[in-house]
This record gives C-alpha cells, sequence and structure tokens, in this order.
C-alpha cells in the first residue's frame, strides 16, 4: 500500500500514547491518532486508496481494520480456556507479582465464605491473572476493541477520561467498598466529579526509612520523626562529617539523590503546588520552587549530605557497592532513603536486615507529603461488571488487607488494618517496630496525592520537571530560570492541548473563569468557598491557612 493514508480516531488515545498497526500511527492532539505510511513509502492521496488493484477509500480501509481487530479479539476470547470454564472468567490486569496468586486464593475462598458460590459450593467465578496486557498503551488498544481485562490496575483520572472505567459509585456503597473505607486523602485519586471508578489494591505514603544501625555506628542518635530543613540540614552536615574520613572520597550520604519528590515537598511546604487551584495553569515560576530547587544544589555541591550523579556512577561501577538505593541502604551508604512501605518486601530478603526508624521529608512551614494508590477499576466494557465489583469488595474485605499487613506490599486499603497488632509489632521482623504505625499516620495526617491537571498528561509534567532538575544540578540552568522554564513548558503544553482537543476547551474556559475568582477573593481577602478548589493541594492549604470558606 503506498502513499499518504490519513484518518483518525477520536476521543480515546491519550497524549504520549501510540498504537502501531501496519502503517503506523502518529499522535496529534490528546484525544486523536493519526496512522499514516512511513515517509519512506509516501505518493499522492490516490494511489494511497488503491488496494488489491481498486480504489478503496479510507473509510473502508478503517472499518476493514476494526473489523480485523475485533475478530481477532473474538477468535482471541473463543481459544481461552475460560470458553469452557463451568463458571465465568474474570481477568486481572496486573503486575506480574508472585504475591498475586495467593491473592486469588485468598479471593476464592472470600467468594465461597460470602455467599458467591455455584449450587455445588464452589466459587461462583474464577479470577486470573493478564499480566501481559499490564501496560497502559495496551490497555487502552484492548479497551478500544473490546478485549480488555475485566479488572485493571490503573490511573483512575487518566483512564476514566477516555470513558474506559465503568462508574461503580453504587456497588461501592451496596459491597462496602466506597471510599469512606480507605484514606481520605486517596478521594481525587479514586473519584471524578463526585462518581467512584476505582478502590486501592494498596496505598504508598512517601517517608524517609532511616538505617538505624548505621547511625549507631557513628555514635548518632536517629532523626526526629518531624524536622524543618533547618535541622535536616544540621543533622545530615553531622551525619556525613562523622561517617566521611577526611581526604578521602566521600563513600556515606545522609540520603539519596535530589530528587522531585523531595523538592516538590520543600516547595509545597511554603505553599505552591504545581499548579493552580483550578489545575489550569503550572505555577512553579515562583521564587519558592527556585528555592527548593537552590536547596537541592546546595545539599548536593556545598553540604554534600546528598550524592551527585558522579557519586551515585561510582556506586554503580566500583566492586563493593550494591548499586542500587536500597542495597546502598542496608551496607550503609545511604543513612536514609526517601519511599513508601513497600521497601520492606525486599529488605526482608537480606540475610541482616538493619533496625529501622521512620522520619518525615522535611518542611519550611507545611508539613506534607505524597501518597498514591494501585488502584483497581472496572474496564468499562466488560460483561463481567457485576463479577469484577466483588473481587473490588474483597480488596476492602479483612482477609485481603491482613495480607497486604503481611507482606508489607505498603499499606492496606483500609486505615482500620494499620491498628492491629500484627501491621504495628509483625513477630517475625523487631527490627521494623515502630515505623508502621509512623507511615500510618503520615497518611491520615500530612499525605496528599499530587496534583494532575485534566489538559496536560501527568507523564509529560513528570518529564519537564525532571529535566530542569537535572539542568540545575549539572550548572546549566540556574534556579530561577529553570524554574522559568518549567512553567513555560507545561503551560505550553496545555495550551497546545486546547488547540488540538477543541472539546476541552469548554471545560478549561470554565475553569479559568472560576479562577478570575478566586484570585479576586484572594487579592480582597475573602475566604474561598472550598468547592471551587479542584487542586487537593490546594483544598488541604486553604483549610490549614484558614482560607477557605468550608461547605
Amino acid at each position: 500500500m503506498n502513499g499518504t493514508c490519513h484518518y483518525a480516531i477520536e476521543h480515546w488515545a491519550p497524549v504520549g500514547y501510540s498504537v502501531r498497526f501496519e502503517c503506523g500511527w502518529r499522535r496529534v492532539s490528546r484525544r486523536r491518532l493519526v496512522r499514516e505510511v512511513p515517509s519512506g513509502r509516501r505518493g499522492n492521496a490516490a494511489r494511497a486508496a488503491q488496494l488489491a488493484g481498486g480504489k478503496v477509500t479510507m473509510k473502508y480501509v478503517f472499518v476493514f481494520c476494526a473489523l480485523a481487530l475485533v475478530a481477532a479479539g473474538t477468535l482471541t476470547k473463543l481459544t481461552e480456556p475460560d470458553a469452557r470454564s463451568p463458571v465465568p472468567v474474570v481477568y486481572w490486569a496486573t503486575d506480574p507479582n508472585p504475591a498475586r496468586i495467593e491473592q486469588i486464593r485468598l479471593f476464592h475462598e472470600w467468594l465461597v465464605k460470602n455467599g458467591y458460590t455455584t449450587p455445588e459450593g464452589k466459587p461462583a467465578i474464577e479470577l486470573r491473572l493478564d499480566t501481559v496486557n499490564f501496560d497502559s498503551s495496551k490497555l487502552i488498544v484492548q479497551g478500544v476493541s473490546g478485549v480488555a481485562a475485566d479488572i485493571w490496575d490503573r490511573g483512575v483520572p487518566d483512564l476514566e477520561n477516555y470513558s474506559l472505567l465503568a462508574d461503580i459509585t453504587e456497588d461501592a456503597r451496596r459491597l462496602g467498598f466506597d471510599t469512606s473505607h480507605t484514606y481520605p486523602a486517596l478521594a481525587d485519586l479514586l473519584s471524578v466529579d463526585g462518581k467512584q471508578y476505582g478502590f486501592p489494591c494498596n496505598v504508598y505514603v512517601v517517608n524517609f526509612w532511616g538505617n538505624a544501625d548505621t547511625f549507631a555506628k557513628y555514635k548518632m542518635k536517629p532523626p526526629p520523626r518531624s524536622w524543618d530543613i533547618e535541622t535536616f540540614e544540621r543533622i545530615g552536615k553531622e551525619f556525613v562529617g562523622k561517617a566521611n574520613p577526611p581526604g578521602k572520597r566521600r563513600t556515606v550520604f545522609f540520603t539519596s539523590a535530589a530528587n522531585a519528590t523531595l523538592l516538590r515537598v520543600l516547595a509545597r511546604s511554603e505553599g505552591l503546588d504545581q499548579f493552580n487551584e483550578t489545575l489550569t495553569k503550572c505555577t512553579l515560576d515562583d521564587e519558592r520552587f527556585a528555592r527548593s530547587l537552590a536547596m537541592g544544589y546546595k545539599w548536593t555541591y556545598e553540604d554534600h549530605i546528598l550524592p551527585s550523579a558522579a557519586d551515585e556512577s561510582s556506586f554503580a561501577t566500583q566492586a563493593g557497592y550494591g548499586g542500587t538505593h536500597l542495597s546502598l541502604f542496608q551496607q550503609g551508604n545511604y543513612g536514609m532513603i526517601a519511599i513508601g512501605r513497600y521497601m520492606l518486601i525486599r529488605l526482608r530478603d537480606f540475610a541482616s536486615p538493619p533496625r529501622l526508624f521512620l522520619s518525615h521529608l522535611p518542611y519550611v512551614e507545611f508539613e506534607n507529603t505524597f501518597v498514591g494508590t494501585r488502584a483497581a477499576g472496572i474496564y468499562a466494557g466488560s460483561s463481567r461488571k457485576k463479577e469484577s465489583a466483588w473481587f473490588l469488595a474483597f480488596l476492602a474485605s479483612k482477609e485481603y488487607n491482613d495480607n497486604i499487613v503481611a507482606d508489607a506490599d505498603s499499606l492496606p486499603p483500609d486505615p482500620a488494618a494499620t491498628t492491629t497488632e500484627a501491621f504495628r509489632h509483625p513477630p517475625e521482623h523487631p527490627n521494623e517496630w515502630g515505623t508502621h504505625e509512623a507511615a500510618a499516620r503520615a497518611a491520615q495526617t500530612i499525605a496528599i496525592v499530587e496534583s494532575r491537571s485534566p489538559f496536560i498528561e501527568p507523564s509529560s509534567v513528570g518529564r519537564i520537571v525532571n529535566v530542569r532538575i537535572q539542568e540545575v544540578m549539572t550548572g546549566r540552568a540556574t534556579p530561577a530560570q529553570a524554574a522559568k522554564d518549567t512553567a513555560e513548558r507545561i503551560n505550553e503544553e496545555i495550551q497546545r492541548t486546547l488547540a488540538e482537543s477543541p472539546s476541552l476547551r469548554a471545560r478549561y474556559e470554565e475553569l479559568a473563569a472560576l479562577q478570575e475568582k478566586i484570585d479576586q477573593y484572594r487579592r480582597e481577602g475573602k475566604k474561598v468557598p472550598l468547592d471551587w478548589i479542584k487542586n487537593p493541594f490546594y483544598r488541604r492549604y486553604y483549610v490549614h491557612k484558614g482560607w477557605a470558606q468550608e461547605n
């Protein structure tokens, strides 16, 4: 097939994703993919329409491709073993974690215990893993084709934006897995416009997990649970001063390298998030973000409490060093690492895991950290929605939460499970005692989800921020210039999305008008109605400052 062949699939393809068939696809907008022949095979439009000796309009080529997809999906389904299964089979697209096998076994037991059975008393459905198609791009393609797994472990706001997840609000209330059964901070990651689309499989909160044995080696007590940046810097300097002999290359650092998580937490602690209150504009062109970038540089190249890129590279290449953050932490090269509770899964595999402590990330004025979740949602095109909802109910059950507690796979979905003795003092891991309840408390007090604008893909935001951080760390940009460039690039992407996706324009203009009202209220010293604020960080911060008119 020669020539240029262009046609679009509208309203489903997110920024940054591409699907490749025989001719390939290219992204031209937030929700639009265009199919095109590789440049070496392009000709004029007339020749592009020639297929098998005759002229065929692109409409028929599209129909042919669509039918081929449906036929392939149907054939796949018909040849799967579940076509001959005595009970319906529900597929769970998730990561290839060995723990999933035990979770499936527990789910089947839970079905029987709760009366979801066949007349013979067997589980009424069979849950199977689909780890091959866990990738977001595969799920989206299969979702559009109508052959995707029934349950997805992906980002709820992102997938719901493309109408690929089912509204589970009523099922959640009826079966006991509505958002009241998990951490309040997660509401923005589970619901959109008041409708629930997912429930947590687990919950992660970023804290400093510290090696108490390393601190004891240098005759130092573990740092406090909560600390401002001055205390963080003072203890950090003392630690690296005692750990590294004068005149020799530094091999021990207070914590791992400055990254976007730490630097954005610092900026948020001064009241600055990456987006404004209505998520319509990036606001990182601000001296508060510039200060956090400058602080990261200072801690790395002046105070030497954090490793530089060269330091990390030497760890990876020289004998005797583990090469990974957790190995470096275990053997004492890092006093602490900023991570979630899931790090315990691997740490427990070490022959002699260290005694642990937990400290929050440092702050200027407003203590905070990030919280997130691996949430399960139900595919909107699933023929097993009712049965899939049983699995989400299982995620809220004692059986599942006890499993997460025992495996240390982050925090359990239900905060009630963090009050048990098994969670706080796992008998086989006394070196961890004192950390678990601290992690759970952070999730319920200082943790706030990352803000996400509906007008730009989160991965694009992360990429832009990380590039600018590296420019500062390598001396290619000043903190002020990097902050300015970060905001400019993100806002350019937002405007590009709006230009290429007119359907988003009305919503954007509505929110932009609301932002003007918020700004006016702030200038006049009026309290802002809380339901005007769409950014989860500012909803919490406005209440903290007394700026919110609560509903």
